[in-house]
Formats: structure tokens, C-alpha cells, sequence
């Protein structure tokens, strides 16, 4: 103590209270993390990839190699040659400014992605003891204990998949300036402060900064209902809608807004049954994520309180004194009463369960619903709320008793997310595991080239997404440019343009990788229509300008002749024949996408004539012109109309197998219940040889 006297007793306080949560905090995050990957390397590549943080690494390792440029957040050499915004990717463009900015000091910094999941990991437990301390309660014991059940709080840390989602100390430090802000005779500067972290926030995670904004808004409401004079609460609300403006002002100008959501609104909510549901909790085995998943994706809206934090609720309400103090509080704080009430509906969205039960539906959607399709994230900020509000209440309900209950509740939670820490830690430590041979023999080849394209791409097809990740983390360790990506939110830029799919010119520099159904059928296309080599590698078919010298191709068998091909999901036998330019199969049959599709047809050997019989049918509305064409020659123009109609090709003189057939579709149609520009649908394939 005698060392420490030059300081005032607050301060002394203050710095007292703050030591565990900083020691807790960095031990965490050390016993987490792998120091190669919170200094910044990127992982060796894998085939293994850990969810979401692969997404976010390649967009970072892009955009980190890039010089500064407009516009300011897009990585040209990802979804090459439009490139594509790494907010889409998720990729924390705070932080990849930051360190962008900082590269020129340390250009060994290949991704921030752990550094900022370590980051998170420190600045949890002390934004918490901020937060507890901002609403009065001061106490050391309460600060260990609130920094010990924060960062054990699970939906905290299942979140790890997530990297930006993870920054939870957003939320407990936005707690902590609303409570300082709505204080009798408080300065402007927490909620100002609060009004800039909520435009900043933007650039963490847009879901977070709706949290946030939702708190900023909750002070002009509180203020108002304590002193009922608006004069009272012109800073605030001026704070507020200057935050507003800067948060439309900001997206605009770095791109945000004009992503599309793929939807999703009440499939990725919250279960009522959530917050008292031990998921993935060490003490109650039994108990599955599964068991409160009505939807098949409410694991966005995982929520587990914990059992330390249960126990705190229990204790809190089994006396009338915690009732009592509940109102009282409540009534205070109006403001954020009623922002906690509308997270909480736009949580549970519009479909509300109780573990499979359906409780309540309604077809009203909230404005701007579908652009927050994980809804069921929005209740973090409530879990926080209940968090630092159990603390606190308990020491006002159980003075005597509380220092003994918090310790309780401290160790419960900590037993209870044991196994949720170990997974933390053991799946980051997978991401420095080397590839499996196989997986390095085609790395190796890939290391060669300095483009690499994916066909089909995800944009158009992610049937293959779990094989293409690795592969575009593959072309981004090295810094080639890659011709797709998954992204949150769909860009017009790198839209998916069926035509793009087709085979085309290639130089030394490029590499072609084909995947799913279709690669050998695409992969004969490009043999015959540029003369690549092509060969296989695992699954996969890798083609080049220059002979790669690999395996050769098993092409597929050749197709029946005099026989009908269906082409609807309910006959998948031949759907090699859908070379490129076609949607999804159907139980009627396929419609193909845009100006463009591509039949291929691989006839048995020694076939010299063949008569090609197509049952086609024009998207609704009007008859379809479509030119048909064979080695850039046209044979024939038809004139095809909706009802389905058979429409006949003869092939005279065949010098190959393989029969590319393309067909150019005038005026695909919009349809108003369908977002794919359609032209004509096939139902049928036949192959007619004379006898």
C-alpha cells in the first residue's frame, strides 16, 4: 500500500479493480491463441478450415497487400477482376485500416484476424468491470466476479467461428457509457463518446452496431421519462442522430449498403428456450443445441445464460426486496427497458418457439428484417444487460451473503463452459496443422501461377463451398488473384454471369480448377475449345495452358443412344449433360440462366450422325428465339415457345465424342416470384442414330 500513496484513493480503487480483469483477460487470450497466429501469420494451408475465420483471413491477407486505393475497402485481386469489399468478407475493416495503415512497420503482419479474437479475449473481462463499476457498484469482490462470468459467458465464446462478432467488450463497454450517461448531472461526453463508438462499430460488425445504436438510442428515452423536459435530453438526442447520419453517411461511402442478403429472417432466430438451456454446458451432458433448434438454424441463436449466472437470477427474484429493486430500476431506465424489449422481439423474430413447439407466427416483417436474417444475434446485448444486472442486484438484495453467492455463481461458470474453453483452444491450434500430402501435392501446383480460377463459382453454384474455401485460402496465402468468393452479402460487381463460366483464352499465368458434377463435361470443354491440358487431382480437375502432368481424366461414360434423358432432380443420372449455364434441376426439369447454355454430349466412339432431340419450353410470357450452335457454326434457329415442344438437331458429321452444343436465348424474363432471369427450360435429351 505504502508504494502506491502518491495516488488518490479513488484512483487506487480504480486500478485495484482493474488488475484481475487485465491478468484474467491476457492469461486467456495466451492459453487461446497460438503466438504465431496472434503475431500476425497466416495458418499453413489446410483443407480443414475453421468456419468463418478462413473467410476472414483472405480477405485480410488481400487487402493487406494491396496498396491504398478507391475504393477504399475493396481487394482487387479477390473476385478478380471486379474485386470484391472485405466488410462482405467480415474481415474487421476497422482493424484492417489500422494495420494497413501500419504495414510499413510491420510487413510481416499477414492478417489481424487473431490478434483481434486475442484482443477480444483481453478486453472482455475488463469492459465488464467497467460497465458494473459505471452503475455504482464498486466493490472488489463483484469486479472479480463479473470479470470472471463475462468471460465465461458461452455465447461469448461460441463465437470463435466469428471472428468481428466476438468483440462482446463492444457491447459491455457501450453498457457501461449508457449508465454513466444517464446519471443526474452527467456531461455530455459519455454519450458522445457512446455516439462515435456506435459509428465505428459500423466498421466491426453492422449486427454489433445495431446493439450498440440501440443503447445510444435508449439515453434521450431515459432522460426524458426521469426529468420529463426534452431540453434535458437535447444533447442526447442530437448525439443520436448524428451518430445516424454518420453511420448512412460511412456505408455509403465504403460500400456497405449495396449488399444483398441472401434471407433467412425467422429460420436464424433465438429460441424462447435458449437462455435457460444448457447447450453445450460441462455440467449438463445431455442437454443439445438440437433440443431448443425449431429451425434448423437457431444456432445463430444460441444464448445460454450459464449456470453461475442462473444461479444469480435465482437468488436474485426468490426475494420480494430483488421484485422490488427490478421495478424500481426498471423504471429509471425506460429507455433501455424498451431497446431490451425490441432486441428481444428482433431475436425471436417473427416465428416464436419453445424448443419445437410453435408458440406464435405472424407474416408482419420489421423493416429492414431480412438484411438482419441472424436475428437471433440480437439478443447479446440483452444476455449483458441480465449479466451486470444480477451482479449488481445481488449485492443490494444480499449485502452480507453476497460475497460468498458471487463466488458461487463465479466457480459455477466456470466448471459449466470447461468444455467450451477447451474447444476455443484446441480448434485454434488445429489451424497450424499441415496439409495432408495429397492436399500439399496440389498446393504445389497451384504455387506456380499467379491467377487461379473456380468454376462454377460459388456465386453461381455453392454446392461446392466446403472444397472451394481452401483453394481460394490457397490462391490468397500466395497473393494470386482468385475469380470468386463467399461473401455475407452478395455484390452487383461479382454477381454470378453464367457466361463468365465459359471456357476462354488462357495464358501461362493461369490456372483452372473444376469442381462439382459438371468438371468433366467443363473439363472436355476446355479441351476442346482452347486446348488445355487437363488432369485430376483428388477430386478435383486442374486445367493450364502448359501440361501439368497429372492424372489422366475419367470421362465419363457415353450417353445412351435412342433412349430419353430425363433432366429433372428426380432422374440425376446424367447431369453432365447441363454443361454450364443452367440452374438448379427440378421435378419437371432445368431452366437454364441468362443468354446462355451449354449441352454437352458424350457419344459413344465411331458415332457418325446423330440427330439431337431437345424437349424445351419458353420461361412465361412470350415465345423464345434460340440459336443453336456447334463449333462457333450455327446449325439451326428455333422458335420456342412455353408450352413444352420437342425441337430436333442433325449432326451430320461427328470428328469427336464430345458434342458441345450452345444455345443463345433471347430476352430472358424476371419473373416476380423468381430472382433468376430465365429463358427456356429442358425436360429431355434424346440421342437419335439411324438404324
Amino acid at each position: 500500500m505504502c508504494k502506491l500513496s502518491f495516488l488518490p484513493s479513488s484512483v487506487f480503487s480504480r486500478v485495484k479493480a482493474y488488475i484481475f480483469p487485465l491478468l484474467l483477460g491476457f492469461t486467456l487470450a495466451l492459453w487461446t491463441f497460438p503466438l504465431p497466429l496472434t503475431s500476425g501469420k497466416l495458418p499453413p494451408v489446410t483443407q480443414a478450415p475453421r468456419g468463418d475465420v478462413i473467410q476472414h483471413m483472405i480477405g485480410q491477407a488481400y487487402f493487406l497487400r494491396e496498396d491504398w486505393h478507391l475504393p477504399l475497402l475493396v481487394a482487387d485481386r479477390l473476385v478478380a477482376p471486379a474485386g470484391t469489399n472485405i466488410a462482405m468478407t467480415d474481415s474487421i475493416p476497422l482493424e484492417a485500416m489500422f494495420l494497413k495503415a501500419l504495414h510499413i512497420f510491420f510487413p510481416g503482419m499477414q492478417q489481424g484476424i487473431t490478434f483481434f479474437l486475442a484482443l477480444c479475449w483481453c478486453l472482455q473481462p475488463i469492459c465488464a468491470v467497467f460497465a458494473l463499476r459505471s452503475m455504482g457498484e464498486k466493490h472488489l469482490l463483484p469486479a472479480i466476479a463479473v470479470s470472471l462470468l463475462s468471460a465465461c459467458f458461452p455465447t461469448f465464446l461460441a463465437r470463435t467461428s466469428h471472428t468481428a462478432l466476438c468483440a462482446h467488450w463492444i457491447l459491455l463497454l457501450a453498457i457501461g457509457l449508457y449508465f454513466r450517461a444517464v446519471q443526474p448531472q452527467a456531461s455530455y461526453k459519455p454519450t458522445w463518446t457512446l455516439a462515435a463508438l456506435t459509428s465505428l462499430t459500423l466498421l466491426v460488425h453492422p449486427y454489433l452496431m445495431v446493439m450498440v445504436g440501440a443503447l445510444l438510442g435508449a439515453i434521450p428515452l431515459s432522460i426524458f421519462f426521469k426529468e420529463t423536459r426534452w431540453k434535458a435530453c437535447r444533447s442526447s438526442a442530437a448525439a443520436t442522430l448524428a451518430a445516424g447520419a454518420s453511420i448512412l453517411l460511412t456505408g455509403k461511402v465504403l460500400g456497405y449498403w449495396v449488399g444483398v442478403s441472401g434471407g433467412g429472417y425467422g429460420i436464424y432466430s433465438m429460441n424462447l428456450a435458449s437462455p435457460f438451456w444448457p447447450a453445450r454446458s460441462s455440467l449438463f451432458l445431455q442437454a443439445t443445441q438440437a433440443q431448443a433448434d425449431a429451425t434448423g438454424g437457431q444456432y445463430e441463436g444460441y444464448q445460454y445464460l450459464g449456470a453461475g449466472l442462473l444461479f444469480l437470477l435465482v437468488m436474485l427474484f426468490c426475494r420480494k426486496k430483488g421484485w422490488a429493486l427490478f421495478r424500481r430500476s426498471m423504471i429509471r431506465n425506460i429507455g433501455l427497458l424498451l431497446a431490451c424489449l425490441a432486441l428481444t422481439v428482433i431475436a425471436l423474430s417473427n416465428k416464436i418457439y419453445f424448443f419445437h413447439t410453435l408458440l406464435f407466427q405472424t407474416h408482419i416483417m420489421i423493416p429492414g428484417a431480412e438484411q438482419m436474417r441472424s436475428s437471433g444475434r440480437m439478443f447479446w446485448l440483452v444476455a449483458y444487460v441480465i449479466l451486470l444486472g444480477a451482479v449488481w442486484g445481488v449485492c443490494k438484495v444480499w449485502p452480507r451473503a453476497a460475497p460468498v453467492l458471487l463466488s458461487l455463481a463465479a466457480t459455477l461458470q466456470w466448471v459449466d463452459t470447461r468444455d467450451l474453453r477447451q474447444s476455443d483452444r484446441m480448434t485454434e491450434a488445429q489451424l497450424l496443422s499441415p496439409p495432408l500430402a495429397a492436399d500439399g501435392h496440389l498446393f504445389e501446383i497451384m504455387h506456380a501461377f499467379e491467377h487461379v480460377e473456380i468454376y462454377p463459382r460459388i456465386e453461381c453454384d455453392a454446392a461446392n463451398i466446403e472444397e472451394d474455401m481452401p483453394l481460394i485460402y490457397a490462391a490468397a496465402y500466395q497473393n494470386a488473384s482468385v475469380n470468386t468468393m463467399y461473401t455475407a452479402r452478395s455484390l452487383p460487381e461479382g454477381a454470378c454471369h453464367l457466361a463468365q463460366e465459359n471456357p476462354h483464352y488462357l495464358d501461362d499465368k493461369t490456372l483452372i480448377i473444376l469442381n462439382g458434377p459438371h468438371r468433366v463435361a467443363n473439363a472436355s470443354s476446355w479441351i476442346d475449345r482452347t486446348q488445355a491440358s487437363c488432369g485430376a487431382v483428388n477430386t478435383l480437375i486442374l486445367c493450364a495452358k502448359k501440361n501439368l502432368n497429372l492424372t489422366s481424366i475419367p470421362f465419363s461414360t457415353p450417353l445412351p443412344l435412342n433412349q430419353t434423358i430425363l433432366m429433372s432432380s428426380d432422374y440425376p443420372v446424367h447431369t453432365e449433360i447441363l454443361e454450364s449455364g443452367w440452374s438448379g434441376s427440378e421435378d419437371w426439369g432445368t431452366w437454364n440462366e441468362g443468354r446462355q447454355a451449354f449441352l454437352f454430349l458424350h457419344v459413344p466412339k465411331d458415332t457418325n450422325t446423330v440427330t439431337v432431340i431437345l424437349k424445351l419450353q419458353a420461361a412465361p410470357g412470350e415465345t423464345k428465339k434460340v440459336k443453336v450452335s456447334l463449333n462457333n457454326q450455327v446449325l439451326d434457329e428455333w422458335s420456342v415457345s412455353p408450352e413444352k415442344s420437342e425441337y430436333s438437331i442433325k449432326i451430320p458429321t461427328l470428328s469427336t465424342e464430345n458434342i458441345h452444343l450452345k444455345l443463345d436465348i433471347d430476352h430472358p424474363v424476371h419473373l416476380p416470384t423468381d430472382p433468376r432471369f430465365l429463358g427456356i427450360g429442358i425436360s429431355s435429351v434424346k440421342i437419335v442414330t439411324p438404324y
